[in-house]
């Protein structure tokens, strides 16, 4: 039975979009957080969604008509979750807005993982990475994750901040803490042979699979997209209880999931398929196993849920 299970779950997995982290993920995150907030303050978040410089174009002309006629509640949820996925949506606009608003290195930071023992002592001394989880005003195009989210939530509980200002950084908000959950958005993986200035947080590891090739980030990437149910199991409960959420938490946060990354994604089944590669001197392509991504399912579910109660309790300090 075990093995029909996996089996069946390589193929669900395989067979999802590439990007499902990035929008049914998000949306996820920001449903949780919208449901945790009080009636008051969803439609005090709303109001300010509206002054967002784009809401006519990217926000009010993409409602769904079944939505627009629907109720209030359903409205402002909409727009949460419209706002969670805004930042990605901005590559597809024109240069102009993406001058104004595209923040590729905002979506990650590259603490180092290292394939080897020998990578490790010769690269770690010279990565050329942002791995500063400081943040000082203002905002600038080349943060990180962490220096962004710190910034951007200075902007949403600046009183005297503008909210059109407020608006965009909310958008941010929703979608950096999310994207913060995904271990993947934490890390890079060096190695002298493949990977001298990092693996692009698993973009540049092709993955094998029927149907072609994909990459582990994507696989990662791939995990939210068939969840259903999100009440917390009764771990995930005892994390939320003692859960310690303010700006400078974030810190631990991201070097948490390095760890993760460390030990659930770059576990010793793809560093010793890498390796054998290298050996080989193939290009870093490889297979994952029905275990690993039974084991992947199961890490993604929870950050996904912890996301989003964070991301209520960043929004209400």
């Amino acid at each position: 039975m075990r093995t029909v299970f996996l089996s069946m779950l390589v193929v669900w997995l395989f067979m999802s979009p590439a990007h499902a982290w990035h929008e049914a993920g998000h949306k996820m995150t920001a449903r949780i957080a919208f449901n945790l907030l009080g009636a008051e303050q969803r439609q005090q978040v709303a109001g300010v969604l509206r002054a967002h410089p784009r809401f006519r174009k990217d926000f009010a002309a993409a409602m769904p008509e079944e939505i627009a006629n629907g109720s209030e509640r359903e409205k402002n949820r909409w727009l949460f979750e419209r706002a969670s996925i805004w930042p990605d949506l901005v590559a597809n606009f024109s240069e102009a807005v993406q001058t104004r608003y595209l923040r590729g290195t905002w979506h990650y930071i590259n603490l180092p993982v290292y394939l080897t023992g020998k990578d490790e002592k010769e690269l770690a001394n010279n990565l050329q990475q942002n791995l500063s989880m400081e943040f000082a005003p203002p905002l600038r195009q080349n943060l990180n994750i962490v220096q962004a989210l710190k910034g951007n939530l200075l902007i949403w509980r600046d009183t005297s901040a503008a909210n059109a200002d407020k608006a965009v950084a909310l958008c941010w908000i929703l979608h950096l803490t999310g994207d913060l959950h995904q271990p993947l958005h934490n890390v890079a993986l060096f190695s002298r042979t493949y990977f001298p200035t990092g693996d692009r947080g698993g973009n540049s590891i092709a993955i094998k699979r029927k149907d072609g090739v994909t990459n582990l980030h994507a696989v990662w990437d791939g995990l939210a997209n068939r969840f259903d149910k999100l009440a917390p199991d009764e771990n995930t409960k005892e994390l939320l209880a003692n859960d310690d959420v303010h700006l400078q938490s974030i810190n631990g946060w991201a070097r948490h999931h390095r760890k993760m990354a460390m030990e659930l994604v770059y576990t010793g089944e793809v560093k010793r398929k890498l390796l054998k590669q290298v050996a080989n001197q193939q290009n870093p392509e490889i297979s994952l196993s029905a275990e690993y991504l039974s084991t992947a399912c199961q890490v993604a579910r929870p950050q996904v849920i912890i996301a989003g109660h964070r991301i209520a309790a960043l929004m209400t300090h």
